[in-house]
């Protein structure tokens, strides 16, 4: 399983990332600014929570990167085929290489990847045997991230906010 780096010229999967790495940025720089430092200043949250925030961002991120770029089990062009294996393999119809029996052909990369799972255009690549792993590792760091900022856009609005209204009228009474 190497980890050879594998682009694929795709305009609509080029949207899609494009897509995921606006929003990564939105939240990256939107949620810490309304709602981690903002409660972090009011001595709400301590600033490890921001801090996991950000690493938690970053591992998506990397995730990202890696799961996109990293070759997904193309077979190559003249396959060397063991004697003893050859009932294992077929003909691709589409690309007429050999490949093994659990191989499909991508007709987005245009050509048989290993195992394929499915061709995903969030991350502009196959999902095959060499990056497999890399794919589950982005969908569990996205799931993290994505559970982690609706916790506290959830703090931010039930509670965080009725507890400074609270305050601002007690600060009204008092003076």
């Amino acid at each position: 399983m190497g980890l050879r780096i594998h682009f694929v010229v795709d305009p609509h999967g080029w949207c899609c990332m494009g897509l995921i790495v606006f929003v990564w940025l939105y939240n990256f720089v939107l949620i810490p600014k309304i709602v981690l430092f903002p409660h972090y200043e009011e001595g709400h949250i301590p600033g490890i929570l921001i801090i996991i925030f950000y690493g938690i961002a970053i591992f998506c991120l990397v995730a990202l990167v890696r799961a996109s770029i990293t070759d997904p089990g193309r077979l190559p062009e003249n396959p060397k085929i063991p004697h003893g294996e050859r009932e294992f393999w077929e003909l691709c119809n589409k690309c007429n290489l050999m490949r093994p029996k659990r191989s499909h052909h991508c007709s987005r990369c245009g050509h048989c990847v290993r195992r394929m799972d499915h061709h995903c255009p969030w991350i502009n690549n196959c999902v095959g045997e060499d990056n497999h792993w890399l794919f589950l590792q982005l969908c569990f760091y996205t799931e993290l991230l994505t559970c982690y900022a609706l916790m506290f856009s959830f703090f931010h609005y039930y509670y965080f906010l009725p507890l400074k209204k609270r305050n601002l009228v007690r600060n009204v009474y008092i003076n």
